[in-house]
């Protein structure tokens, strides 16, 4: 059984290559990053993670039916006591990358990076400092077209925005407390003030699930070529020790690549290992304590990895529900039998 991920692009070979050459041009750090992001098990770990998320804010506008923001076992705003980054605390962790030669720093995790009042400040701190790629991921409700300007006039080098759905009624089922009309309007407003430029990226992503698989095809058809890159996610569960009994997950054989690439941290400095791991369960120290490097190189994720090479990655127990919920959501796609 070979288990792949919760999300594909939908697109040809030739498209992926051009798409590629549009976000590195003739920079060579960009594809060697990309190689050692994407294949990070073929490279020897090196002595600073590839990836790092800033959660700019943990806190969302929306209350999407497939998102953990609306599931009460899992209280995420409750994790840290900053529901948004500080810009200290982002400088911080930017001062320490720019240092190492990070090439990639995401600007978004469990909630609406928008909300942060500082967001295109830290795009510009992060390029400022020479930053290879800086993204981030919105729902589109607040990009009107100052928030567009500010984005392109920030040179972002790439925004994903989620919309799951062709259709206003199945869209506003979904996206709990969103408008259909004004988030694509946001949409074109991007494209639009963007222009023939090239950054920021555009890339949609479409969560499929029960409600929406119906419109998958025609939302890939009519999107296509009218945007950068067209993203599918197949919905999957968000689980924690707190919620659930990872002894009741089954066990498969399978090697996480996270551990190998990226660290994540929180509004309050926390850093953790997994994007999946939204209540922080293995949570390994902050940013205000210790370095990112320190981190990446401390015993407690040292094991972790071992664990995963050698098989065993269920020992930690997080690790065993997602695992478990990741095939779930390639069973239900259809994309793993």
């Amino acid at each position: 059984m070979k288990l792949k991920k919760n999300w594909e692009v939908k697109t040809g070979i030739l498209t992926k290559a051009r798409n590629l050459y549009r976000k590195g041009g003739f920079d060579p750090r960009f594809y060697v990053y990309r190689y050692r992001f994407n294949h990070p098990n073929k490279c020897k770990i090196s002595s600073y993670p590839v990836d790092v998320i800033a959660e700019a804010a943990n806190i969302c506008n929306l209350r999407c039916t497939m998102c953990f923001q609306s599931d009460p076992a899992l209280p995420v705003s409750k994790t840290t006591k900053v529901p948004l980054m500080s810009m200290d605390t982002f400088k911080k962790i930017t001062d320490e990358s720019a240092k190492y030669w990070l090439p990639a720093l995401k600007l978004s995790w469990r909630g609406e990076s928008l909300l942060n009042p500082n967001f295109t400040d830290m795009i510009r701190y992060a390029k400022a400092k020479g930053i290879l790629e800086v993204t981030s991921l919105t729902n589109g409700t607040l990009l009107d077209e100052k928030m567009c300007r500010e984005i392109v006039g920030a040179k972002l080098d790439q925004l994903v925005i989620s919309i799951d759905g062709i259709t206003k009624e199945t869209y506003e089922s979904i996206r709990i407390g969103a408008d259909y009309d004004r988030v694509i309007g946001n949409l074109h407003n991007m494209l639009s003030i963007r222009g023939k430029s090239r950054k920021p990226f555009i890339r949609l992503q479409f969560t499929e699930s029960d409600i929406n698989r119906h419109e998958t095809s025609r939302f890939y058809e009519y999107w296509k070529d009218k945007v950068d890159e067209v993203a599918i996610s197949y919905c999957k569960e968000f689980g924690s020790p707190q919620k659930e009994d990872p002894n009741t997950a089954p066990v498969y054989k399978y090697c996480c690549q996270q551990p190998f690439q990226r660290l994540i941290v929180m509004t309050d400095g926390t850093v953790t290992v997994c994007a999946t791991d939204v209540m922080g369960s293995i949570a390994i120290g902050n940013v205000h304590d210790r370095s990112l490097k320190d981190i990446w190189n401390s015993p407690k994720l040292t094991e972790i990895r071992k664990q995963h090479i050698e098989g065993n990655y269920h020992f930690t127990p997080m690790c065993r529900i997602c695992v478990h919920h990741l095939v779930q959501a390639n069973k239900k796609s259809g994309r793993l039998t």
